[in-house]
């Protein structure tokens, strides 16, 4: 079935000289993304997924900052980065940024459809990459065996323009299913950040080949990470590249949920602090 909508909105269906940045600082890079570089040591590369913003990862940020320097950022077109208004891809925006503020042996750490941002990432530009983290992990042309039960109903709103009807059936899913203390939170980014939906197809850029179709050259140590009550598509995903990487790791959480910094945030600080603090990166 083809549709008329953004590819950046199907991903939710499944989702010069070196310089020194100044501690917790907040900018636009030159190529229009919002971030915010905070701590000392190896960086950390937190990456959001769609309808969402880098406030995902406010609870995480004390202590990801004990385990280096962490670089959280928005979306082109998401949080307080701009709309786009010349074609992108949301993988090469992170490498100029990488690159731009001299970010090196990165631990990409990408949920959702950010997990497929990390994985173009890795692919294209190795050197910048130590480790991938792929939590509750989309992947771009993989069709699952089980679709999501709210897709349908997903797909009519979009197809009429009605992005507040969208916005509530992804806050009823499970997908955005959060304790009762975050979902304030949530609701603030999916309707912060409803004008993703008219990003025009034409102006996205999809990575080419395409990561499903490459994941053996994958070279960073990898963990996957999905939660229990996440959607069977998810899980299928997880499957696949805990199959295909070849130094992949993948752990289940118990009750996690999709959004799996929010409903487990224990057993997700503690499995990637270990993974960071243990994994053998290759030079």
């Amino acid at each position: 079935m083809r549709m008329s909508i953004s590819p950046t909105a199907l991903v939710i269906f499944l989702g010069v000289a070196p310089f020194v940045v100044a501690q917790n600082s907040a900018s636009l890079s030159t190529n229009g993304l919002f971030y915010e570089l905070s701590g000392e040591g190896s960086p950390i590369v937190l990456i959001h997924g769609t309808n969402l913003d880098s406030r995902l990862w406010d609870g995480d940020m004390d202590w990801l900052r004990k385990e280096g320097k962490v670089l959280r950022y928005d979306l082109k077109g998401q949080g307080k980065s701009p709309l786009p208004t010349e074609r992108y891809a949301n993988h090469e925006d992170l490498i100029a940024l990488l690159r731009e503020l001299n970010l090196e042996g990165a631990t990409l750490v990408g949920l959702s459809a950010g997990a497929q941002v990390a994985l173009d990432v890795a692919l294209d530009a190795p050197e910048l990459v130590n480790r991938l983290v792929l939590v509750s992990p989309s992947l771009d042309r993989f069709t699952p065996k089980v679709m999501p039960p709210y897709l349908a109903d997903l797909v009519k709103a979009l197809r009429a323009k009605n992005f507040d009807e969208a916005n509530e059936i992804l806050l009823a899913s499970s997908l955005f299913a959060v304790p009762d203390e975050h979902k304030e939170l949530v609701r603030a980014m999916a309707e912060k950040n409803a004008t993703i939906w008219e990003i025009p197809y034409s102006l996205v850029k999809m990575a080419s080949p395409v990561a499903v179709k490459r994941l053996e050259h994958v070279k960073p140590p990898t963990l996957v990470l999905v939660g229990n009550k996440d959607m069977e598509a998810v899980h299928e995903i997880a499957a696949l590249l805990e199959t295909q990487i070849p130094t992949v790791s993948r752990i289940n959480i118990p009750n996690g949920g999709h959004l799996l910094n929010l409903t487990s945030p224990d057993e997700f600080r503690r499995t990637i602090a270990d993974f960071i603090k243990n994994s053998t990166v290759s030079k």
